[in-house]
């Protein structure tokens, strides 16, 4: 074939490389994350989780997936990762699944029936936030329901320091742009969602939460 279509391969994975950003703790945070946490953040990625849901699932920043094999065969819907590296890693663990697996910023016409949201808008910019719910709202169910699970605020010394600590680090190795966490409630119910169900950890410092359409009032 020459060197041109070589070199044009090339240069695609040389983009692929520099736009994923977290390529460079792609093979220890899991077990960085288990050596702080130990099955929590895990357990709030699956509380609410079960292989009958029904309907299309949209994951949004879902990793290496591996928190969803236990359930995921019988699923159908569309698996969003910013990461190639993680998105990589999520195809194989999720093989057998019906998701079919994209990379990039999210972007679809598809209607979905649930939304799951795992520890990944403490990584987005409040544009960036006010953008991705925008188009979430536009495009689930009425009868829909959305899961996110996230580390929230906290008025524990100790967590404060290692919360200002996680987000340091991401900065520094995965450019995240926020140096705070969001207000989550707050997004969420100025979108025109409301809370219908919540599970606590470590005194409400990590939660996963179920959110759908409120019926009593417009939203933006």
């Amino acid at each position: 074939m020459g060197l041109f279509p070589t070199g044009i391969v090339d240069l695609f994975e040389i983009e692929k490389l520099m736009k994923d950003q977290f390529r460079w703790v792609t093979s220890w945070y899991r077990p960085l994350s288990r050596l702080i946490f130990g099955d929590q953040l895990s357990n709030a990625n699956r509380q609410f989780l079960s292989a009958d849901l029904k309907g299309n699932i949209l994951i949004i920043g879902g990793g290496d997936g591996l928190d969803y094999v236990d359930f995921a065969k019988t699923w159908r819907g569309e698996y969003w990762e910013l990461s190639n590296a993680m998105l990589e890693k999520a195809k194989t663990n999720l093989q057998d699944s019906k998701l079919s697996f994209h990379l990039g910023s999210f972007s679809s016409t598809t209607t979905f029936d649930w939304v799951l949201l795992p520890f990944v808008l403490d990584t987005m910019s409040d544009s960036d936030i006010r953008e991705l719910l925008g188009k979430i709202k536009k495009q689930l169910k009425p009868e829909g329901k959305l899961i996110l699970s996230e580390f929230f605020q906290t008025k524990n010394f100790c967590q404060k320091i290692i919360t200002k600590l996680m987000i340091w680090f991401f900065k520094f190795t995965a450019s995240h742009p926020r140096s705070n966490l969001p207000n989550y409630e707050q997004w969420f119910r100025d979108f025109g969602f409301e809370l219908v169900e919540e599970k606590k950890w470590r005194n409400g410092w990590i939660r996963s939460q179920i959110w759908e359409v409120s019926k009593e009032r417009p939203s933006q």
